[in-house]
């Protein structure tokens, strides 16, 4: 008889206890993925106020009356706004901004090669001018340049 009842109270015990450790890991989870409405700085889990202590209270009290991550997380934003929450979902433009980088490296890639084919092409990156290609000198100018030579091996 005993025996029996020690089996049933283990029947009866051990789920609830599983069950229980289940509620807090799911608790402790919900807390991190809220920030402390009292000052929007802190996610509720590390944060020591009596708000993020409401918090945790109502989180365990919702949990127990069974309901799900998903809609504890709703009620919240609902009341609090998107800034409840720790990591707030991408969406609308903020989704493009995760996609702009990425896009743009590659579009800018693309445009350095097709630069460098179309310079490669055309056979020159900007060729240095020789002296076949300047115009000829007159007189002045040709002296003028002796003399300068002349002034440059004297300063080696």
């Amino acid at each position: 008889m005993i025996r029996a009842l020690t089996i049933l109270m283990l029947i009866l015990v051990v789920p609830a206890m599983a069950n229980g450790a289940d509620r807090e890991r799911e608790a402790r989870e919900l807390e991190t993925m809220l920030i402390a409405p009292c000052c929007f700085s802190q996610q509720v889990s590390v944060h020591h106020s009596e708000a993020a202590d409401e918090v945790r209270r109502d989180i365990r009290q919702r949990l127990a009356a069974g309901e799900t991550r998903d809609t504890i997380l709703k009620v919240y934003v609902q009341q609090y706004g998107k800034r409840i929450l720790a990591v707030p979902p991408s969406e609308g433009f903020d989704s493009l901004l995760h996609v702009l980088p990425p896009f743009g490296l590659i579009v800018s890639a693309g445009l350095t090669v097709a630069l460098v084919r179309r310079f490669a092409r055309r056979g020159s990156f900007g060729s240095v001018p020789t002296a076949a290609d300047a115009p000829p000198l007159d007189e002045t100018e040709r002296a003028y340049g002796e003399s300068l030579d002349d002034q440059l091996r004297d300063l080696d």
